[in-house]
């Protein structure tokens, strides 16, 4: 035993020689490189881990929409939902969007309530995710006619509701002809101009829609106006044929619906302005030419003479004259007293504060001008009635996942003509736990590299004072 514990002594001894004329220097590069070639090893190993649980999920999710058990497929796609909406998973769309199709589709079909608005939800983040092109229109045309059911027939608000809005972003996105794109408006004015009776629900094959259904359609009709070209909005008798309706919206009692119907107005009044503005610059530059275009065309009776476009504009100003002045009653009144039962104060200040706004526009000619503050610094500022309604409904759609979509969709990014600057700190959550926390590994790592010159830097001052002390005596 005693040989034993000599030995130990022995070694430790030669071991504290041995620190003792070791450069520090040199230890101290050969610690930090070895830390340093580790952590390496580390930033890399997690992130390919992270991107493996990630993918593993999404592998699982959609696993979960081939169940029978609709606990089950409803807690797949709130996943993918969360997925979609929490980044722009464009390689994994575009690689499995075929399967996520045809399952969101077969929610759609047999869900209940709840399942129908994940999956019709789905559909649309599918869309915006993958971005305008082939894919898209695919997307468009298989799953617009099971949303169009639901949308019509169906026995649940939030799921009427749901699938309007998802038609309207993958016709928003997905339809390239000007046919597909109509055709969908018409599904959407067909529950707006329901008058909420058995007789209606039998000529239009359409169930009485309660306010939040309601509501959604206009908006969904308004996403799909703002797309159209003025002269098509003319020609179609748009203004003509929608004015009467929206301005009976605006006595009803529900703020959203009223809402809705305002921004509708506006909107039309903001493309007819433009219309007149654009017919006007036509005169000033060509004179009275003869060829005055589709204006022309869309406005010309079989008792009437070819008109110039200035004649058009007239007639469309003549329309509006008809329903202008109760209209502008309506907007002043909503401005000054908000209408509806039982409203809250506070959305009834909001109700003013919007009302205010959209007479401004009826008035003036002049749309509020928006401004919305992104990651990194960014803001995305808008000027007209059409980039506000695309803004509220990709922003009511995305909920959380607007910003992140706003920063990184390409798509997004073509909508409203946007460049975002680059986020200056570009990690993850997991890696700022790793690298920038007091705990992090790296953390770790230069704590223990001074701890050891700290105890080799001691080592030495002994070792002098030793020397010193032997000196001395």
């Amino acid at each position: 035993m005693g040989k034993s514990r000599k030995q130990q002594q022995q070694r430790r001894g030669a071991g504290t020689r041995v620190d003792e004329y070791t450069d520090d220097d040199t230890l101290s590069t050969t610690t930090t490189s070895s830390s340093l070639d580790a952590l390496s090893d580390i930033s890399i190993t997690p992130e390919i881990e992270e991107e493996h649980d990630d993918a593993t999920k999404l592998e699982s999710f959609i696993e979960a929409l081939y169940q029978k058990r609709a606990s089950i497929r409803d807690a797949g796609l709130k996943g993918l939902i969360e997925a979609l909406t929490g980044g722009v998973l464009v390689e994994f769309t575009e690689n499995n969007y075929e399967t996520l199709l045809q399952r969101f589709i077969n929610s759609v079909k047999i869900g209940a309530s709840s399942e129908v608005a994940q999956a019709a939800r789905a559909l649309g983040l599918l869309a915006i995710t993958v971005g305008a092109g082939d894919i898209a229109k695919q997307i468009n045309a298989e799953a617009s006619p099971h949303l169009e059911k639901v949308a019509k027939v169906g026995s649940s608000p939030a799921a009427r509701a749901s699938c309007l809005d998802a038609m309207a972003i993958l016709a928003f996105v997905g339809a390239t002809e000007l046919e597909a794109t109509e055709s969908t408006m018409a599904v959407f004015w067909l529950i707006i101009s329901h008058r909420a009776n058995h007789f209606e629900d039998q000529k239009t094959g359409a169930n009485t829609p309660s306010g939040t259904v309601k509501a959604a359609a206009i908006s969904a009709w308004s996403l799909l106006l703002s797309t159209l070209d003025p002269k098509r909005v003319s020609s179609s008798q748009h203004v003509q044929m929608c004015l009467p309706v929206l301005s009976r919206l605006l006595k009803g009692d529900d703020l959203a619906v009223r809402t809705a119907s305002g921004e509708a107005i506006a909107l039309l009044y903001e493309v007819t302005n433009f219309l007149s503005t654009a017919g006007a610059a036509d005169d000033d530059d060509d004179g009275d030419s003869e060829d005055t275009g589709a204006v022309k065309e869309s406005v010309r009776t079989s008792s009437e003479k070819p008109a110039s476009s200035k004649s058009a504009m007239s007639v469309v100003g003549k329309a509006l004259e008809a329903q202008e002045a109760h209209v502008m009653e309506q907007m002043k009144s909503l401005s000054v007293h908000a209408g509806g039962k039982g409203q809250p104060r506070k959305e009834r200040a909001m109700q003013r504060s919007a009302f205010r706004e959209l007479l401004a526009t009826i008035e003036d000619g002049v749309a509020p001008e928006v401004s919305v503050k992104l990651p990194a610094g960014n803001v995305l500022s808008l000027h007209t009635w059409s980039d506000i309604i695309q803004l509220n409904v990709l922003r009511h759609f995305l909920g959380e996942g607007f910003q992140r979509h706003m920063q990184e969709n390409t798509l997004l990014h073509e909508i409203f003509d946007f460049v975002p600057q680059v986020e200056k700190n570009t990690l993850s959550k997991k890696q700022k736990r790793m690298f920038l926390s007091p705990n992090s590994v790296m953390s770790k790592a230069r704590t223990q590299v001074m701890n050891r010159r700290r105890s080799y830097s001691q080592a030495g001052n002994i070792g002098i004072y030793d020397v010193t002390e032997e000196q001395d005596e």
